[in-house]
Formats: C-alpha cells, structure tokens, sequence
C-alpha cells in the first residue's frame, strides 16, 4: 500500500469527531493543556513587565540619579546643603580660570592631538590589514583587542618605570635624559594616549572597507590617477567611519584617567579627570567645583559626539549595491613588505611592548641601589603577603560579579531596545547612550557624593564606602556598554526560534535555552569577557570608592609605587595581566571544548 493509501486507511471516519477543544464537561471547562498554556503566558508577561519595571529603578538609582544630582550641585548647591545659592554660575566661572583652568586646556589640546595621531596610524594599519597583502594580517585584530584590554594605566607606569631616574635605563647604564624628558612629559602623554586611541580608528575603518568594493579604486586608476590618487577618492568614502573613529578617539582620551593619574601626575603635567578626582578626594572635598570640572568634561565630550552627527546629517554614503565587487589586495614588494611590517610591528612595540619590558624588568628589580641584578624576590612576596595577594583575589571576585550581572542585565536591555520603537524604548538608548560616554571619574564622583547625602543614611542606605557600593558602581558603569555590545546579536535574534521550541512542549525557560542562547552565546562570552578584563584592573571607579581596608589590585598596585615599592607594585601588576589573559584563555577554551557545535556554529547541529 502507497503512503497516500496508508494515510487515507488510518484517517479517522469523516463520522467521528474530532477531539474536542473544550472539555466535555457541563459548563465548557477549559482543557488543562490550553489553560496550563494561558498561564504560562500569563506569567510570561508579568515576569517581563516586573524585569522592565526592575531595570529602569536599577538605571534610575544606579546612573541618572547620583549623576544628575551630582551635576546640579555645580549650579544649584542649596539643593544638597553644599551652599547657600538656589542657583549660581560661580562655580563654572571658577573653573575658568587658574589651575582648573590650565587642566582643563591641556586636556582639550592634548585630547585633540592624540585623537589625530590615532586616527592616521589606525587608519593606516586598517588599509594595510585589508587591502594589501601585509604578513601576519590575521593577527592585527588579535592584537588590537589586546591594546584595549590592557587599561591605559598600566603601559604608563611601564614607560615610566623604563626611563624615569634609577629605573630601568639609569640602572644599565643609559642616561638619555632626551628620551626621559620627552617620556615624562607632554609629549610622552600624547603619545600613551595615542597609541590607546589607534585601536577605535582601526576597528571603525575595518568595518567599513569590508563593504568598499573594488569598483571606485579602479574608477580611478582608468582616469590615470595614481595609487595616491585612488586613496584620496576613497579617503571621502570612509568619512563616516573617520569622524566616528575621530569622535570615539577624543572621547575616550578626554575621560581617561589611567595616564592622567601616573605619568602625568608624575610628569607634573595636570589634566582634568586628575583634577577632578583631587577635589573630590581632598578634605574636606568640593563637591561644587568637582560638579564644575564634571560639566566641563561631559561637554567637551558631547561636542565632537554631535559635530559628527551634523557633519553626516543630509548626505548619503551609501557603496554597497548588487554590483559591488569585492576588493582585491594590492600585491607588496620585498621593500614594501619589510617597510609595512616595521610600520605595525612598531606601533605594538611602543603600544605593549616596550611598556611589558618595562613593567617586567622592573617587577624584577629591588626598589633602591644601583644594582642591575633581577631577582624573583619581589614575586615572592606578592604571593606570600596576604596584605598583597589579597587585592588581586578581591578584584577577580569583584570582576566575576560584576561580569555575571551585567550581561544578564545587558541583554534585558538589549531586549528592550531591539522591540518596537517607542517612547520608552528611545528614551532608554538616550540614557545608555549618554552613560557610555559619560567619563568613569565624574560617575564615581556622583556616587560618591549621592550615597554620601544624610537622606539615604535615615532610610536605611548606608553605602558608603562599603564594597557593596563599589560593586553597585562597576554594575551599572558597564551595563550601558553590555547592553551595546550585545544590542547587535540580539536584534538578529526572531522570535520563531524560541516558538519552534515551545511548539515542541518547551516551558519558556527551557525554549530560551534550546532556541534562543545557542545563537547568543558567543556575544554574550565575549562581552563577559571584555567586562571581566576591564573590572580587574579598573582605575578610577576603583580609587574613588574602594572600601578602606578592602582595595583592590589597582588601588593597591598605585599603593605600593605612590609608597616608592617599585618593584612589588610591579609585580602585582604583572601578575594582574597574567591573571586577566589566562581568565581570556581558560574561557575561551572551555567554551571551544564544552560549547555543542551548533552554539560555536549557529546553523549546525545543537548537539555534540
């Protein structure tokens, strides 16, 4: 028999019912499978409303509140009983003037100068990597992430302690006071943030060659222009991805605090985000002037943000059609090899390189004598020592918290973002939108201030200086950049996968799982990872808000050297690094060995 005839024989009479919907019962009960159904969905949405309602109070009390009212303290300090003045202007004008001031200029100039340095040598590594066939170009990505993991302090005291007096060079013999000069000072502070600003620029510009077709190079050259001239018709293309490189770049040196607290400071060279941090930590602290300096900053930071925004307003850019054709690599010679090879290979010398030898060479070094004899003595101590020891297991405590939390946060925010745009949903990308650019020592600052009001200490919130309040700061300072991270893979995600699985009698957990996760975990490993790293050796959150008695590896990493403990404040430092690239390795590997084919492979199997 046929399968249409099997099919025909074992349908039921067309005179038998078909099985009811309904109960049988007297009344029209509902069958148990629909109402067990109904209430699952019920539940669904009250969980979904109550984890939406959960996570605007947790940005409410966690961002908007400490750091709005920290910034209306600069204009209205009777608000707080900081002053008697419903309103004033006093404390912005003060800032304009004298050592504020200075700061406030150097870091402007400084900003704008690395910000261009990063752009061009980031550019240029980018058309390397991409449209040349440079050597070892799959490892240029590799080794971009790696620079921005490392948090900008620690290149700067491996610098310093290379070519600052009785260091590393003094100690062999090499007194070239040109280079410690030029290191220790405006110069040298250019260059750390430079080098840190190089990795956006590459990054922005990779993604957008990768839809630059071959199309516009070849225009060009048959109208007799050059290779100069083919890259100067190109250059206009990839202006949306320059000015936002451009813009990320003096963003992110303007707010950072790594180089502005160690070679800086050293250098005698003040910059704002230090400044800010001092009126704060002074005592007692002016909380006003500190708002002041925060408004300052956080302009400065929006203006580049917005003339990028109205440099691209009107005009089109649009290169990808059906005709676009993928771009050929240019074949380099022997010399242009070797010269583009040197080119990037001295970019990661100066960028991680030469600051791992110095940080190395001085964890291996005694703190004073002239001796050049390396010793492990100072290792040693780091794991003998609990008071040294303790701070890096108390921050990879912090930084596993902190990651778990944030990427379930991030994707509940990231959920919320990716549904139909409304009010609520615009007004969320605003607000972490704005805490990502918000500059990291201006946040700890409104913490400090906000759950140091007598009002929360008669509700019952005495957070202050607790390591509570320290993990509460981490949480929300990188929820907003998970939350972006993750906002990408999340879009891609339809909601017929977790269906498919709930159509086969899955609870909505259990679909999530079998539907949903296999496709975002990756992201979500990743974005773990970047908050693992980055909460580890946190700076500036971390010497705001530490709890006394409780620091962690980078508060106490700048105890020992503050303490001229050079060579143990090294070490701790070494150590951190390994820690933080061995968490990367062990992480990744278990992912590769334990993740089924289909989560490392989305398409494939979602077993073995």
């Amino acid at each position: 028999m046929s399968a249409v005839g099997r099919a025909l024989a074992e349908r039921p009479p067309a005179s038998s019912p078909a099985r009811p919907l309904r109960s049988p019962r007297p009344g029209g009960g509902e069958a148990p499978a629909r109402r067990h159904s109904r209430l699952v969905r019920a539940w669904g949405g009250r969980l979904t409303g109550a984890l939406r309602i959960g996570l605007w109070l947790a940005l409410l009390l966690t961002i908007l509140a400490p750091c709005a009212s920290f910034l209306l303290l600069a204009v209205s300090p009777r608000v707080f009983s900081q002053g008697s003045q419903w309103f004033t202007l006093s404390y912005l004008r003060n800032v304009l003037s004298g050592g504020t001031a200075v700061a406030m200029v150097n870091s402007l100039w400084v900003s704008t100068a690395a910000a261009a340095f990063g752009l061009l040598v980031g550019f240029a590594i980018a058309w390397l990597a991409h449209r040349t066939t440079l050597p070892g170009a799959r490892f240029v990505v590799g080794g971009m992430w790696l620079v921005l993991l490392v948090p900008s302090w620690l290149p700067a005291l491996g610098w310093q302690r290379l070519v600052e007096p009785d260091a590393v060079m003094d100690r062999m013999g090499l007194h070239w006071h040109i280079v410690t000069d030029a290191i220790l000072g405006p110069f040298g502070v250019v260059l750390l943030l430079g080098l840190r600003a190089v990795p956006f620029t590459f990054l922005a510009v990779s993604a957008a060659l990768s839809g630059l077709g071959q199309e516009f190079e070849d225009a060009a050259r048959v109208h007799g222009a050059g290779r100069l001239g083919a890259l100067r018709l190109v250059a206009p293309i990839l202006a949306p991805a320059m000015l936002s490189a451009l813009a990320i770049n003096f963003a992110e040196t303007m707010s950072d605090f790594g180089v502005a607290s160690t070679l800086a400071y050293s250098a005698h060279f003040p910059l704002a985000t230090y400044q800010l941090y001092i009126a704060v930590n002074n005592f007692p602290p002016t909380f006003p002037a500190a708002a002041a300096m925060g408004w300052l900053l956080v302009l400065s930071v929006a203006v580049p943000l917005t003339v990028q925004a109205r440099a691209l307003r009107g005009r089109s850019y649009a290169v990808l059609s059906g005709r676009s054709r993928p771009a050929v690599r240019r074949q380099l010679g022997r010399k242009e090899r070797v010269a583009a090879v040197a080119f990037v290979l001295g970019y990661y010398a100066a960028a991680l390189g030469v600051p791992a030898l110095g940080a190395l060479s001085g964890s291996l070094l005694q703190d004073y004598g002239a001796s050049l004899r390396p010793t492990f003595a100072n290792y040693a101590q780091v794991f003998t020592d609990s008071g040294l020891f303790a701070p890096l297991v108390r921050s990879m405590t912090f930084a596993l918290i902190t990651a778990t939390v944030t990427v379930a946060g991030g994707l509940i925010a990231a959920r919320l973002l990716t549904r139909r745009p409304t009010r609520a949903t615009r007004l969320l990308d605003l607000l972490l939108l704005a805490a990502v650019a918000l500059p990291s020592v201006v946040f700890g600052a409104g913490y400090i201030f906000a759950y140091n009001l007598p009002a929360l200490s008669r509700v019952g919130l005495d957070l202050y200086q607790t390591t509570t309040l320290l993990i509460v700061a981490y949480v929300a300072s990188s929820l907003p950049t998970n939350a972006r991270v993750l906002v990408g893979a999340v879009s891609q995600v339809q909601a017929s996968l977790a269906d498919a699985a709930r159509a086969h009698g899955a609870g909505p957990l259990r679909a999530w799982v079998r539907g949903v996760l296999p496709v975002l975990s990756r992201p979500m490993v990743m974005a773990w990872l970047l908050t693992f790293c980055g909460i580890l050796l946190e700076l500036p959150l971390s010497q705001l808000l530490y709890a006394p008695g409780a620091p962690p590896a980078s508060v106490g990493i700048e105890t020992n050297l503050g303490n001229y403990h050079f060579g143990v404040g090294m070490a701790q430092a070494v150590v951190a690094v390994l820690v933080a690239l061995g968490a990367v390795g062990i992480v990744l590997g278990a992912y590769r060995i334990f993740a089924p084919a289909g989560w490392r492979r989305p398409g494939g199997p979602t077993h073995g």
